[in-house]
């Protein structure tokens, strides 16, 4: 375990100019990899969600100051998806993935499949779904079949389609687990999934365990840790044996691992923290 963060303030704004200018103590980039190393640190930019909407393009090249190359999206903040490759070109970052409005998903899959491809990702995700969209087995049915058209509108563009769980994937309806039901219903040739190590554990399971399910099918995973309490913390501060389980045989197939935090005290810093953190993991 890292030890913990110093002062949980800071300026966004000083920020931004000082991870720009690849200045922030102890987080600037890592070294060179080897063409053997598939893994290296991303970030789900949920977690800087307000400095998105306040300046996307600073908070990107913040980000590619602390030393991240990869990022997932949740959202273009008015910025069309030619102008969110632009800028990933520009600070030298990657986007293999992003979460999409998933009624958009259902009702015009087409039109997910097309931006996603001019935004440059690889994989198109359905990331949450509301309590009143989950309430029955039939209902997850439902989703795993909008998920199937989504794979099928991604595919003539090289793109895959994938689901990102919450706990609630995980809590039985009757004699049925809603998260056996996706993967069982969703074709394997068009949906990958994406595993968040965090709401697994809260939902009172083993990370090993879900994947055993279907090792092949885990591509992406976020990196979120939980302290003592149960609660999100930052990647290497809490408990969680990342190394241990992105080690094991059954998370062989997870190739993007995005570090997230929901709720930070200071966002900057936490991704920030989160790299360090997560670039000594996968080394």
């Amino acid at each position: 375990m890292l030890g913990p963060m110093s002062d949980p303030t800071v300026n966004r704004r000083e920020f931004l100019a000082a991870a720009a200018a690849g200045v922030v103590a102890g987080c600037g980039p890592a070294g060179t990899a080897g063409p053997a190393v598939r893994r290296q640190p991303g970030v789900q930019l949920y977690t800087v969600r307000d400095a998105m909407a306040e300046d996307v393009a600073a908070t990107l090249q913040a980000i590619a100051g602390i030393g991240y190359k990869e990022v997932e999206f949740a959202g273009y903040f008015d910025r069309s998806p030619l102008e969110i490759r632009a800028l990933l070109e520009r600070f030298g970052l990657a986007a293999p993935s992003a979460h999409i409005d998933r009624h958009v998903a259902r009702d015009d899959p087409a039109t997910v499949a097309g931006r996603a491809a001019e935004a440059g990702h690889d994989y198109a995700i359905i990331a949450w779904l509301a309590p009143e969209e989950r309430t029955s087995i039939a209902d997850y049915q439902r989703w795993a079949e909008v998920a199937n058209r989504l794979g099928e509108a991604c595919r003539p563009y090289g793109l895959r389609a994938a689901y990102h769980n919450h706990e609630f994937e995980f809590e039985p309806i009757g004699s049925r687990v809603p998260y056996d039901v996706l993967l069982a219903e969703t074709e394997p040739s068009l949906v990958d999934f994406e595993l968040d190590f965090y709401w697994v554990q809260k939902a009172g399971h083993e990370v090993r365990d879900v994947l055993a399910l279907a090792p092949e099918r885990f591509v992406l995973a976020h990196i979120k840790d939980m302290d003592t309490d149960g609660n999100i913390t930052e990647v290497g501060a809490g408990t969680i044996d990342f190394a241990g389980i992105l080690a094991d045989p059954v998370a062989a197939s997870i190739r993007h691992c995005y570090a997230e935090h929901d709720r930070p005290a200071d966002p900057f810093r936490s991704v920030a923290f989160s790299h360090y953190a997560l670039r000594s993991i996968l080394d």
